[in-house]
């Protein structure tokens, strides 16, 4: 009999050996680890008891045997919840754990009281020592844990099966564990009473945990997710606590962030300056209201994404870990797309430049044919549009009106567009040399409109919205008059553009100054007249005292023009 407790010690033993060697580091359940422990120590205590010399030997090694029988139930449901995934309020753990201590109490109480025993004497059995007991009322408590934890095995056992969570496998080796727990106590205890059973339960049950353990570490998720990491070894860790103290770090993380090599534990990073931008980072993270704050960092010719994300334990906030990702190769392709990009967007932009520049140059020239057709209007684009340039820097100087930069820039790029519709006349109406019939002159007023009909065809696009809009109201609408007595809409007052009621004013005083084949040139001071007193008819009164402080320009800029003519 001591030779099979010797054995059965010896096996529990060979079982948490195996344990051990199997786990590896791996991240296990910790109720394992206890049965497995606790079957030693109860083991150990059989062949105490079976070599025991006196009673109280006896007895003390009696109350190291009770530890299994005591705590292996309930420790052995717990662990059986955890691989079958089945959550257990803590206040019913707490319940049936303080009942395990209570009635192991009573165990200990062996020798002192008789509430456990009755009566307790020692015997042999097979040249073992044995104790030869009366019951007392205490030992009725041991039965609940015994019966009672085997009840609770089985309703574990068929949850797991209806709950689909757990792998037949382990099951199936848990179905066999109870069977063979169950059947050999209960024949145990009918064939042979003086027989202890309970060492060889223990050595089967310990070695079929093992096979279960080794059977689960396959399905244990964070166990294979770190070791592809450690695999891939492309990824750093960094673990700070709330306090910015440095907690470890993994060697890719040491080799992308060399002040991490000497950093003691519980060192604050604050106290390395190598180390000071994590504490930024930590800074940045905490001020944003995000789960994650992303980085990116560079060591010699690597480049690193890192993520920082709040460390949870329990369900509270212990600290920060941080995250390294090599991301050089996407680096340097998304340097490579960027500079592509750039590139592209440069040729992009010079094609552009040259197409509007293709435009422009093809609505001068379209403007200038106008003005070689129509003998009348010799130099006109170009003045208007230079009267236009005076009007503007007058009004922006003298702070007369609240004129944009691009509205200014537009309006003198438009000018000279203004009469394009012209191309469209006859040129026995646009070349005639006297005034109009009326007949005529209705044809010549559809100029306008057409003139904003070609700006539209050909700048519509690929030009700024703001300019062709500009250039098209100037177009059309520079014959407007204020009272709504000019075509080709009728507009009045304000409902005419601003641009349009300055060009108009630009418009008419170039004809009045400049010599036509039809009339001499009007002297400054008559076209001036003409002018004011057209403000609140003609034109709008608004831009009256715009044009009253242009005069000397504008008479300067004239008198230029006709010297360099002469």
């Amino acid at each position: 009999m001591i030779s099979y407790y010797f054995v059965t010690a010896i096996l529990s033993f060979l079982n948490l050996v195996a344990f051990i060697y199997r786990d590896n580091g791996k991240k296990t359940s910790y109720y394992l680890k206890i049965l497995l422990i606790i079957q030693c120590v109860a083991n150990l205590g059989y062949l105490a008891l079976g070599v025991s010399r006196t009673l109280e030997e006896a007895i003390l090694a009696n109350k190291i045997t009770y530890l299994g029988g005591c705590f292996m139930p309930p420790i052995m449901a717990y662990y059986m919840c955890s691989l079958c995934n089945i959550k257990v309020n803590r206040w019913i753990k707490s319940f049936c754990f303080f009942f395990s201590v209570a009635v192991y109490a009573m165990v200990l109480s062996t020798g002192f009281s008789n509430f456990y025993y009755m009566s307790i004497r020692m015997g042999e059995v097979h040249n073992a020592t044995t104790l030869i007991v009366e019951h007392g009322i205490g030992h009725n408590f041991f039965y609940i844990i015994l019966y009672g934890y085997m009840a609770a095995d089985i309703i574990i056992t068929i949850i797991a099966f209806i709950k689909k969570q757990v792998s037949k496998k382990n099951l199936y080796l848990l179905i066999t564990m109870q069977s063979i727990t169950i059947i050999a106590f209960l024949l145990g205890r009918a064939i042979d009473p003086t027989f202890e059973i309970i060492p060889a339960v223990y050595v089967v049950d310990g070695f079929i945990l093992v096979m279960i353990q080794m059977q689960l570490s396959q399905y244990i998720l964070e166990d294979s997710i770190y070791a592809a990491m450690q695999q891939n070894n492309t990824t750093g860790y960094v673990v700070l606590d709330s306090n910015n103290k440095f907690i470890g770090c993994n060697d890719i993380a040491k080799k992308c962030i060399p002040g991490l090599a000497d950093c003691r534990v519980d060192t604050f990073i604050s106290q390395k300056e190598e180390l000071g931008f994590l504490e930024e980072w930590i800074r940045l993270f905490k001020d944003s209201e995000d789960s994650k704050c992303v980085q990116t960092m560079q060591y010699k010719d690597f480049y690193y994404e890192c993520v920082i994300r709040t460390l949870i334990t329990d369900k509270k906030h212990t600290g920060y870990i941080i995250e390294l990702q090599d991301c050089t190769d996407r680096k340097k392709y998304m340097d490579l797309l960027s500079n592509y990009n750039a590139e592209l967007e440069q040729q992009v932009e010079q094609q552009i430049k040259q197409i509007k520049l293709i435009q422009q140059k093809t609505v001068l020239g379209m403007a200038n044919m106008v003005e070689n057709r129509d003998n009348n209007i010799g130099g006109h684009i170009t003045r208007t549009s230079d009267v236009i340039e005076i009007l503007i820097e007058t009004i922006k100087e003298n702070h007369l009106l609240e004129l944009s930069d691009e509205f200014c820039r537009d309006l003198i790029k438009a000018a000279p567009m203004h009469d394009l519709g012209k191309i469209a006349i006859e040129d026995r109406i646009l070349q005639k040399p006297g005034r109009f019939t009326d007949e005529e002159f209705e044809i010549m007023k559809t100029h306008a409109e057409k003139s904003a009909e070609i700006i539209e065809k050909i700048l519509r696009g690929v030009e700024e919205e703001h300019f062709v809009n500009v250039a098209v109201n100037v177009a059309r609408y520079h014959h407007e008059k204020w009272n709504g007595a000019g075509y080709p809409m009728g507009l009045s007052g304000e409902r005419i553009p601003l641009e349009a009621r300055m060009m108009a004013i630009a418009d008419v005083y170039d004809a009045l100054v400049s010599k036509r084949c039809y009339k001499d040139a009007m002297s400054f001071s008559k076209a001036y007249e003409i002018i004011i007193e057209s403000m609140g008819s003609h034109f709008d009164p608004g831009l009256e005292q715009a044009f009253i402080m242009s005069r000397d320009k504008l008479e300067a800029y004239y008198t230029n023009a006709e010297v360099e003519e002469g």
